[in-house]
Parts: structure tokens; sequence; C-alpha cells
């Protein structure tokens, strides 16, 4: 079994969902490869680019940072067969959000930012999970993620910002999550969903009915760790915003190409997350990281029988990726039929 070098948000839920599909992931000595990235994804990875590299360049001129230009973060986050078809695509969906306000608001905010805007591609830290009154704290946790935009407002709060591109190429309508504060690019709706209520917070509109782990647990999780890997506290206050771009199928195309042009509605979600949510999720990645640098990860197993299905996963993992024994193919064969 190899040891955690990190923990993500994507590790954070594939935790809760397998442990076994944790391990083959992170753990086995064979490691199974990534997924491709999808046509969806790389969608979302275009938009990204596009977003970035505009208020960065908005920000602090054309060259200021070579690693924000658009081509070196598309080159980065989208995978070469998907870039012909995201390069349009993200494009359709960058145009969207300029057009309906969004993207000039955001950019307002921004400017009127206490400190440096940051716009991560990459970010790794060490967090300590400090309480007040906690009787033993836990330290040296290694995390890693990718947060969008990241800054304190006027009002010196904290905002942790991600961009969600959802249903581009799907044939269903996509609709909010809710609890949004405001939602763009619908003629018939503006207005925030009927289940917020709006409270100036921090020099923010946010949902104070709700916080963001009552809406979406995973984005909760992502966020939380964000916040962290960008200076905040373990249980500090900081605002989450998440700006959901929602697809709908329209049957229209870009020029002449096969890229769906959807109908695209901006759901716009300000919440806080509880500190008692976070203190959760460090308590989890916690566990993570210890059982991930013992030997003994599966605990509700003696520790013999956790090494030995360590071991029969170690198996599994070079046989997915077509480097184990037949006999090990058998093997495993027989295990999950039974």
């Amino acid at each position: 079994m190899k040891k955690l070098d990190y923990i993500s948000p994507s590790g954070i839920a594939r935790y809760k969902k397998s442990r076994e599909e944790f391990y083959l992931k992170y753990l086995a000595l064979d490691k199974m490869e990534d997924e491709p990235q999808s046509q969806p994804m790389a969608v979302g990875s275009a938009f990204d680019a596009y977003c970035k590299s505009y208020l960065h360049e908005k920000l602090f001129g054309k060259g200021n940072d070579p690693r924000f230009e658009f081509k070196a973060i598309f080159e980065a986050q989208v995978s070469p067969e998907q870039r012909d078809g995201a390069l349009l695509a993200g494009k359709y969906c960058f145009d969207i959000y300029r057009s309906t306000g969004a993207l000039t608001d955001l950019l307002l905010d921004l400017q009127k930012a206490v400190n440096t805007p940051r716009f991560e591609v990459d970010i790794k830290g060490v967090i300590s999970g400090y309480r007040e009154g906690a009787l033993s704290e836990f330290h040296g946790i290694t995390f890693y993620g990718k947060p969008d935009v990241t800054y304190i407002n006027h009002s010196g709060m904290n905002i942790v910002l991600d961009f969600k591109v959802n249903g581009y190429y799907s044939t269903y309508k996509k609709s909010p999550v809710p609890g949004y504060v405001r939602l763009r690019g619908d003629v018939k709706n503006s207005k925030h969903h009927r289940d917020a209520s709006l409270l100036m917070h921090g020099g923010m509109l946010i949902n104070s009915a709700k916080h963001l782990e009552d809406v979406d647990d995973t984005w909760a999780t992502q966020l939380t760790v964000y916040s962290w890997l960008t200076g905040g506290e373990v249980g500090g206050d900081f605002i989450a915003a998440i700006d959901q771009l929602c697809c709908s199928p329209s049957g229209t195309f870009i020029e002449n190409s096969k890229v769906v042009k959807p109908d695209i509605r901006i759901a716009e979600h300000r919440l806080r997350i509880k500190p008692t949510y976070q203190h959760s999720v460090f308590a989890l990645a916690q566990e993570i990281w210890t059982v991930s640098h013992s030997d003994h990860f599966f605990r509700d197993m003696t520790k013999e029988e956790s090494q030995g299905r360590c071991q029969l996963l170690d198996q599994e993992a070079a046989s997915l990726r077509g480097t184990g024994s037949q006999q090990d193919k058998d093997f495993i064969a027989i295990t999950r039929e039974r």
C-alpha cells in the first residue's frame, strides 16, 4: 500500500462513497488510471479558463503572469482529445455568462477587494485543525485543491467562489440547485429562489435560510477545503459562492460544428458553512490521513483481515491496468462473483 501524498475534496467524496474505491484510486501499489476527461468536464474546464484569464487580465494587465493566459490555463485543464469542442463550447458559456452581467458584477467585486484576488490552478498546503477546548489536535494534514476565485471583499469577508457548468450535453433540462439568491438569463424569473431568505452578511447578499451543506454536501466539502487552502481557519466565517450555469437543450449548434448550443441560466448561490460542519470535514480528513499512513486501512476489520483485503485490491488494481498475472485475474474474477 502506498502512502497518501495529499487529500483533495474529490478524495474525501470518494472515501465517503466507498473505502475500497478510495484505496484503488489513491493507495494501491499499481493505482488505477484516471478516467478520461469527459466532454461535459472539458466544457467546464474551458469556461473556467476563459473566466480566469479574462478577470486576471482586467485586474492585473495583459501579460502580467503567463500562468493565467488563456492558452496556458486551457491546455493545462483540457485534455488534447477534447480541446476542439471545448474551445467553442467554453467560449459560448463565457459569452452567456458575460452577457447576463454576472461577469461584470464579479469583476466589480474583485476590483473593490481589500487584498489581491487569487486565481488558483493548483494549490497544496498543510492545514492544522486547531480548535480551542479540544482534547487533542491533529497537525500536518496536506490538502490539495483548485479554487477558482478567492478574495476578501470590501467589508473584510473572505469569499470563496467556484464555477459550475451543469448539463451542457444533456438531453434534459438542468434545473438550478434550490436556494439561489439570484437567477440570470431567465426572462420569466430573475429573482431569488422561493425558499431563500436574503440577508446582507459581510457585505454580500446571502441565503440565510440554509447553509451550503444543507444544499449540496459535495459543494460544501469542496469550498470548505478551498477556504483552508487560501488562508481561512477551520471553522472560520466565510461566504461560499457558486455560480452555477444550468443548461437546457435548444436544438441549435455553434456555426457548423456538432457542439450543442444550449439555453443557459446562471444561478448564483451565496451561503455560509457552519463551523461544526467544517470541523466534521477536518475530522474525516484526519481519519483518512491516519488510516492511509498506517498498516491498518480498513478499521472495521482486524489488522490481518485489512492487510489481506489491501493485498487483494492491489491485485485488482494491477489487473485493471493490465499488469497483473492471469492467476491474479482469475482469482479476482472468482472473488467478485462471490
